[in-house]
């Protein structure tokens, strides 16, 4: 069940949500007077490239949910002006939110650093909170920005992950080093992903993954993301969403084929319990669809109804996509489950990648609680960095406190938070783990090309 802090949260948004419906009514009447609606409608149909990036101030923030990527109608913000698209690339502006229709850039203050991951762990929370003014242009100028950029200089290394296997922790480290940039799980990629995988469920029409208007936009997002920052950085360590891990697995090593790919994992069950306890209670709008899913009256009335929270960690695999979304899967359906959707996909696609021998490789979280210093001497020798007498003391620095300290996920938040895993959702668990073909509950598992130190 939804905490009552969620509880808490729906409901300011859902007023939130008439106010904004109210201001968006006087904002349209204004923007039409004014010429600014007829602007962006010329914007959005591909002309005026070189004023097609508006300039919003942000007055208030609401989501509605503690894990969401924010949209427009998250912001109450006003038009400020038109600008160049290029103005994106001034170094205190980050990508923040991609669609299949616009492109979402946050801009904070000239002090405030953003993908400093000692202050947030998860750029995911870090951008709405810090985000001052707002850029927003169409997505044909986002991808014409982006090969204008081209692909990024520096050395970048892509972790991947599972959830809550020390991949935070990786992220803290290359935050450590004065020549790298830590971009800890950004929602942009996710965004898309989402976007895509929401219109293929309204049309059932093949893998959105592999078409060209997909990739052409994934790539140029890329592009943005690791634009040159603040920090003078040789070295970029993005760490995947954990929902989009499964995307980024397909296309990061095939779209860009010199970044250095690195999965982070570890065993199922401890995997499973420990993400079922950050989740537990959080997703009130994936319960709410579950009941109306299970209830046989109103899933006749609502029959295209689908549970967010498994629309967010299922994979961009059709195939995939509609096993998992067969009613007698859907009903199986909880935070329990969900974590174990999430590791399995991620593993599976991970093997997928590593069979068809693309550059990445595979880190276990139990090799690095088994000594964290011979762990990352392996981890910096497979990405070409020397392990130094300064660094280690940078890495000893960075693993001192909780990773996730300040977030929901901080250890003592969740310390007192209890999961019970009886014998009926461990038989449901081995029902999904068989069809990714991974080991039972249970079973310790080892992925190939796991590195050794």
């Amino acid at each position: 069940m939804a905490t009552r802090k969620i509880t808490l949260m729906f409901f300011k948004h859902c007023i939130y949500l008439v106010i904004y419906s109210l201001f968006r009514c006087c904002q349209l009447v204004s923007w039409w007077l004014t010429g600014v609606q007829s602007h962006l409608k010329s914007c959005q149909n591909g002309e005026n490239y070189e004023s097609s990036a508006q300039l919003l101030k942000i007055w208030f923030h609401s989501s509605g949910r503690l894990l969401n990527f924010s949209l427009r109608h998250h912001f109450l913000s006003t038009h400020v002006n038109f600008v160049h698209p290029t103005y994106a690339l001034r170094k205190h502006i980050t990508l923040m939110t991609v669609t299949d229709k616009e492109a979402i850039f946050s801009i904070q203050g000239e002090c405030d650093d953003v993908l400093n991951v000692r202050k947030w762990p998860f750029l995911n929370l870090g951008h709405p909170t810090t985000a001052k003014h707002l850029l927003i242009m169409p997505i044909s100028s986002m991808i014409k920005l982006g090969e204008e950029l081209g692909d990024p200089k520096a050395k970048v290394i892509w972790i991947y992950h599972t959830g809550r296997c020390g991949s935070t922790a990786m992220s803290q480290v290359f935050n450590s080093l004065p020549d790298a940039v830590s971009i800890s799980e950004p929602n942009c990629l996710f965004s898309l992903d989402m976007a895509f995988k929401e219109k293929y469920f309204k049309v059932k029409k093949g893998s959105w993954i592999t078409s060209d208007e997909y990739q052409q936009i994934y790539r140029n997002a890329v592009r943005l993301l690791v634009k040159p920052y603040k920090r003078d950085a040789n070295v970029f360590a993005v760490r995947s969403h954990g929902y989009a891990t499964k995307a980024d697995l397909h296309l990061i090593p095939k779209l860009f084929p010199q970044f250095i790919g690195i999965f982070m994992y570890r065993n199922v069950k401890e995997q499973v319990i420990s993400l079922t306890r950050v989740t537990q209670g959080i997703f009130l709008h994936g319960e709410c669809a579950l009941a109306v899913i299970r209830n046989p009256i109103l899933s006749r009335l609502f029959p295209n109804l689908l549970p967010s929270n498994l629309l967010s960690c299922s994979c961009s695999e059709p195939r995939h996509l509609e096993w998992l979304f067969k009613r007698e899967n859907i009903v199986k359906n909880c935070d329990f489950i969900n974590a174990v959707i999430q590791f399995s996909g991620a593993c599976f696609h991970y093997k997928e990648v590593v069979a068809e021998s693309l550059p990445v490789v595979a880190a276990k979280y139990e090799h690095f609680q088994k000594d964290q210093i011979k762990f990352f001497e392996m981890i910096f020798k497979h990405v070409g960095l020397e392990m130094t007498s300064e660094r280690r003391k940078l890495i000893d620095y960075a693993l001192s406190e909780d990773s996730q300290k300040g977030t929901p996920t901080d250890q003592k938040i969740i310390a007192d938070v209890k999961t019970e895993v009886t014998p009926a959702m461990i038989d449901e668990a081995n029902y999904f783990l068989r069809y990714y073909g991974l080991p039972d509950w249970g079973e310790a598992i080892l992925l190939p090309k796991t590195l050794e130190y």
